[in-house]
């Protein structure tokens, strides 16, 4: 189960033209600034916009290919889609909005419904079954819609910044649950998102679009070792570690080190685990911080970097990472290639998913 993309199309006035290519069982982060086309994709795959030129292709089989005059309809494509704010219908339960696809492929009320008890059990939501969208919570309310999406099976999962509309606290939460649901799905994959920790934790590639072009793709690890561009350098400037999970509330990272950790999403210890935290939630300090971090360690600075008021600060030591201050910090603090330094992170900054 494949998905085969050359879209050239227009939307207002931003002309759209990516190629790229979604394997079976492979989930692939689109990713880009706002106003890049991300969402313009989404609906040319998912039968919404039409193409002006190229071709859409699920299993080798073309859906729209405007030389051919082939369009599928939406409902002809094999197309599971979960937008930004979900869709789901306000005035059916829960259980009724997953049966909605299903009773309209023509499967019987019974079957139907049935089917969607089923997936509602699958993704833990089967005792909401009965509530309608507005009585359920950010994390239940997602879970349907991604119940909904593949109560169908469909042969392509689109997902349109499934977690946008979280707030932080549950969208920690549900991502990783939606990381393990994903897993569930075995057909192509297409996640778009602006959030590089979404990217990160969930794609196995990453496709980068600016301007209705694709400036870049590669694994994570190969577009944060060389970025193409000033926004892919700034996308993949999340610190990533990796390590075990030695006790419940603490991670031995591969390099020695310890970090004292909040949630763990459910990782038993033991477990191997990626550990990601953002460069601003890194904080410098001349000696040895006394307060609320838990975690705090002696660095070494290695490299500056100035973009417009903000500085990265690349620190080596028992936790090589990524820290980013303002410039009047770096002034105060007198760094520059060679100084010591304390660096100390907060245990609810640490962002832990099972590997």
């Amino acid at each position: 189960m494949t998905l085969d993309l050359d879209a050239r199309l227009t939307a207002g006035t931003l002309a759209v033209d990516a190629a790229f290519t979604v394997g079976d069982g492979e989930v692939v982060a689109l990713l880009g600034p706002n106003g890049a086309g991300k969402t313009t994709l989404v609906r040319a795959v998912a039968g919404l916009h039409a193409l002006d030129h190229g071709h859409i292709a699920v299993d080798g089989v073309a859906v729209d290919e405007p030389a051919t005059g082939t369009f599928r309809a939406p409902d002809q494509r094999s197309v599971g889609v979960v937008f930004q704010d979900l869709l789901l219908f306000p005035r059916l339960s829960a259980i009724d909005n997953v049966a909605f696809g299903l009773r309209a492929n023509g499967s019987p009320r019974r079957d139907a419904a049935g089917r969607a008890a089923e997936w509602l059990d699958r993704l833990g939501v089967l005792d909401v079954a009965d509530r309608r969208p507005a009585a359920l919570s950010g994390g239940e309310a997602q879970r349907v819609a991604l119940a909904r999406a593949l109560a169908t099976e469909p042969r392509v999962l689109l997902l349109d910044e499934p977690l946008a509309a979280l707030d932080a606290s549950a969208r920690i939460h549900v991502r990783a649950e939606l990381r393990s649901h994903l897993a569930i799905h075995d057909g192509a994959r297409l996640l778009v998102t602006h959030d590089p920790i979404d990217a990160l934790v969930l794609a196995d590639r990453l496709v980068i679009l600016e301007d209705g072009r694709i400036t870049q793709t590669g694994t994570p690890a190969e577009v944060a070792a060389r970025p193409a561009t000033r926004y892919a350098a700034d996308l993949v400037g999340i610190n990533i570690l990796h390590g075990r999970l030695s006790t419940a509330s603490v991670v031995r990272i591969d390099d020695g080190a310890e970090l004292h950790v909040g949630d763990t999403h459910g990782a038993p210890v033991g477990a191997h685990v990626t550990v990601a935290l953002r460069p601003r939630s890194v904080s410098l300090h001349p000696e040895a911080p006394h307060g609320s971090p838990r975690n705090a360690w002696p660095a070494t600075v290695s490299d500056l970097e100035a973009d417009r008021d903000r500085v990265r600060v690349s620190l080596d030591g028992p936790v090589p990472l990524t820290a980013e201050v303002t410039a009047a910090a770096v002034t105060d603090l007198g760094l520059t290639p060679g100084t010591e330094i304390w660096a100390a992170v907060k245990a609810v900054d640490l962002d832990v998913y099972e590997r």
